[in-house]
């Protein structure tokens, strides 16, 4: 196992776990704290062997935490070393002790976090904020199988992954809800901080005075997005949860510069995206062509991003090519990164 999985702050759900006393734990020469509990197996293994494991791991000081638990998920699956090439020290770290190990042994290893920035393996200045001085991580190991070449562990890997995946999707699609209820709140909380200063008036103001002196004839919806729509389209109304192929030209209100051209298919709704760019879309069909013209606050926000300027006002004259209920196929981003779907959405 890498030293950066040992340290990494790896995320899956928490299960009880009680160290033993540091009494009964020997010591490698590197100074890392160890026990193995035998399983009763009479079958040794070797240098080249990989070991299917599942790993829990802790942090034990301030505050326990469990920072990662493989079981009911992805095992780990990690190749045997040869401990001579570590040093005659050792390079303090589990991997240590992993030839010692046979199906059904469990092997427990504490390791200080002092200790690793006295050996230089850390410093104490870019300790991740889950870890301070005084803690120690404590990992174990249930070994649960272990293949004598790497074709077998892979293809069991391969059985492992497919299996876990469902549980991975259900998790990400938790995660991307969660993340959107967030960004929801705190997009209300900004625009009501905005309405009571009165920028979000102003903000509208700077487009309707655009579009007046263009003499362009545009509606503004509910959200605050002005759309001129010179086709509505006759196709499937564009709509959350749908694919949407839109290909399209940003420009940047103040003086007509376009920042980008391209096509793209995102899933409306489940994306990170330009507020006002998404409003505007959805009052158009497939087939549908118009200009989306949005205010600074529906745009990129109070903090822009790259060229933006903060609360700067966008338009883009866009052509829904494509609305489906299954992704046609991913389509080529814009070459300036600055495509409505980047990820950036305020």
């Amino acid at each position: 196992m890498k030293r950066s999985q040992i340290l990494g702050a790896l995320v899956f759900a928490t299960v009880a776990f009680t160290s033993c006393s540091n009494a009964d734990y020997e010591t490698t020469p590197s100074g890392l704290k160890y026990k193995i509990v035998d399983g009763g197996s009479k079958d040794s293994s070797k240098i080249g062997d990989v070991l299917k494991m599942n790993v829990i791991q802790k942090i034990e000081g301030s505050k326990d935490t469990i920072l990662a638990n493989t079981y009911g998920r992805l095992p780990a699956f990690v190749k045997i070393q040869d401990p001579s090439a570590m040093g005659p020290q050792g390079n303090y770290a589990p991997d240590e002790l992993f030839k010692l190990l046979k199906k059904g042994d469990s092997l427990i290893t504490i390791m200080y976090v002092d200790s690793l920035i006295k050996k230089g393996l850390a410093q104490e200045a870019q300790l991740p904020p889950f870890l301070k001085k005084g803690d120690k991580i404590v990992l174990t190991f249930k070994v649960v199988e272990v293949f004598k070449n790497d074709s077998l562990a892979q293809a069991d890997e391969q059985k492992e992954m497919a299996k876990d995946a469902p549980r991975q999707q259900k998790e990400q699609m938790e995660m991307m809800e969660k993340m959107k209820k967030e960004q929801e709140a705190a997009q209300k909380a900004d625009e009501l901080a905005l309405e009571k200063s009165g920028e979000k008036a102003k903000q509208i103001k700077e487009v309707q005075a655009y579009l007046a002196s263009k003499k362009i004839a545009a509606t503004q919806t509910p959200a605050g997005t002005f759309v001129k729509i010179d086709n509505p389209g006759t196709g499937a109304q564009v709509a959350n949860g749908k694919f949407v192929t839109v290909k399209y030209d940003g420009k940047k209100l103040s003086n007509d510069s376009t920042f980008d051209a391209n096509q793209f298919t995102v899933k409306l709704g489940e994306q990170p995206f330009i507020r006002g760019f998404e409003d505007g879309l959805r009052q158009f069909k497939q087939g549908g062509k118009g200009t989306i013209y949005i205010p600074g606050y529906l745009a990129y926000g109070k903090d822009g991003m790259g060229t933006f300027k903060p609360y700067e006002p966008l338009y883009f004259n866009v052509e829904i090519t494509g609305v489906s209920d299954t992704d046609p196929g991913a389509a080529p981003q814009g070459a300036a990164g600055h495509s409505p779907n980047d990820g950036h959405g305020h």
